[in-house]
């Protein structure tokens, strides 16, 4: 009902679960897309069929020589090596990693590093993702542990200049935004708590990097990257996640607005 919310040009569903039922349930849809819904018997949608290939099991990796944790896909039935001895609270017996970018090379991992899975999942319609619960309770369920979320924010490239607009600054003429997907997890484990939740989010920081948000301010997050799902709710009103994912849309939309109108200069 906002008209004025643009139509979204590309939309990607990422299935995210800490369980082993990501198979199951990649089936369920792909039979769905497919018409053989007994409900359903007349639709068909070939780009919500899941692959082998569109099924990943996650992995944080130490990177000790940066004091980071690196954020990794690896094949849904592949077991990534060591992952049993990285935890959040141990470095103990981890394979250390030079640089997330090129961290496939140390060992299985298909996606390595926030730049490349970002630009795999926005480039999909459908992926899913069984995140790393050990690690998440190893680190006493801190949100930044669990399943990450990247926070909307519009960078601008020029042939000499990238311009951030938290910084105040708009793209010249001709510059082109590389990073403009609103991402929201919808998950009934997050909660109004600052050290625990199953929703991380991840912030591209001055030095162009991603880092993850602790305490308070991720809280800030919610409604707009992070929304609690009352588990029976959308069963009783189908439009349930259409409505919320509006409402985060109109909210991030609303703040933009208001923040470039007070910090809109442009580059010389």
């Amino acid at each position: 009902n906002n008209n004025h919310l643009p139509v979204p040009p590309k939309v990607t569903l990422v299935l995210r679960t800490f369980g082993t039922d990501l198979p199951r349930v990649a089936q369920c849809i792909s039979e769905f897309a497919r018409g053989n819904h007994p409900s359903y018997p007349s639709y068909y949608n070939p780009k919500l069929i899941l692959d082998e290939g569109d099924l990943f099991q996650s992995r944080w990796r130490h990177c000790p020589n940066r004091e980071e944790w690196i954020y990794e896909l690896h094949p849904a039935n592949a077991t990534p090596k060591g992952n049993d001895d990285a935890t959040a609270n141990s470095n103990e017996g981890d394979k250390s990693v030079e640089d997330g970018e090129n961290a496939q090379n140390d060992n299985d991992a298909v996606l390595a590093g926030d730049a490349k899975v970002l630009q795999y999942l926005q480039s999909k319609t459908i992926v899913g993702i069984q995140d790393n619960y050990p690690f998440w309770r190893d680190a006493n369920f801190a949100p930044w542990a669990g399943k990450p979320v990247w926070a909307r924010r519009t960078y601008y490239t020029t042939k000499d200049t990238i311009s951030k607009n938290n910084e105040g600054k708009v793209r010249k003429e001709g510059g082109q935004p590389f990073y403009n997907h609103h991402h929201i997890l919808l998950d009934d484990n997050i909660h109004n708590d600052p050290d625990d939740g199953a929703g991380g989010i991840r912030v591209l920081t001055s030095n162009m990097e991603y880092d993850s948000l602790h305490g308070v301010e991720g809280l800030k997050m919610h409604g707009k990257h992070l929304i609690r799902v009352p588990t029976i709710r959308p069963l009783l009103e189908e439009d349930w996640f259409v409505r919320q994912i509006e409402k985060a849309r109109l909210r991030v939309a609303l703040e933009e607005e208001e923040e470039k109108g007070r910090n809109e200069k442009v580059i010389e």
